[in-house]
C-alpha cells in the first residue's frame, strides 16, 4: 500500500500546474572582454526603482574565459533591463574612481551609454516575448 501512496504522490507532484507563469529563455552574450581574469556578473531587473544600483530579480556570474561570454536565464516574458560589469579582479564588486565614476569594463542593454549619471529603465529596457530573447552586450571601459 505504501508503494502505491508513493507512486501517486510521484505523479501528482510532477503534473504541471497550469496557473504557473509561462518562463522562457533570456540569454545575455557579452562582449569585448579583454582581459581573461575575473569573472563577468550579469544582472537582471524588472520596471521600477531598483535599476541599475539596487536589487536584481535574478543575478549570475560566469568566468571572464573568452572574448565572448554568454549566460541564460529561466524568465516569464516581459520587460528587463539588464547590467554586466568585469570584476576584472576578483574582488567581488565593481571598482569605481572619484564620483562614482567604474574602473573597471561594464556595459548595460541597448548598449546604452551614460554619459553623466546612470541610466534609467527605459534606456536599457528590452521586450523578451514567449519564444524568449538573446540580447548582446558591449563591455567599455572609461577612460581617465
Amino acid at each position: 500500500m505504501l508503494y502505491l501512496l508513493s507512486i501517486f504522490s510521484f505523479f501528482l507532484a510532477n503534473v504541471p500546474n497550469p496557473d504557473a507563469p509561462k518562463k522562457t529563455n533570456l540569454t545575455v552574450e557579452v562582449h569585448n572582454v579583454r582581459v581573461f581574469t575575473g569573472a563577468v556578473y550579469v544582472a537582471i531587473f524588472k520596471p521600477g526603482k531598483d535599476f541599475p544600483e539596487g536589487k536584481p530579480i535574478e543575478g549570475k556570474k560566469v568566468d571572464a574565459s573568452h572574448e565572448r561570454v554568454q549566460i541564460a536565464f529561466s524568465v516569464e516574458p516581459g520587460e528587463y533591463a539588464i547590467a554586466v560589469y568585469h570584476d576584472e579582479n576578483s574582488n567581488g564588486k565593481m571598482d569605481k574612481r572619484i564620483f562614482g565614476i567604474p574602473k573597471e569594463p561594464f556595459g548595460f542593454s541597448n548598449d546604452f551609454r551614460p554619459k553623466l549619471s546612470a541610466p534609467k529603465f527605459s534606456d536599457c529596457e528590452v521586450k523578451v516575448g514567449d519564444s524568449g530573447k538573446t540580447v548582446r552586450i558591449k563591455l567599455e571601459k572609461m577612460s581617465g
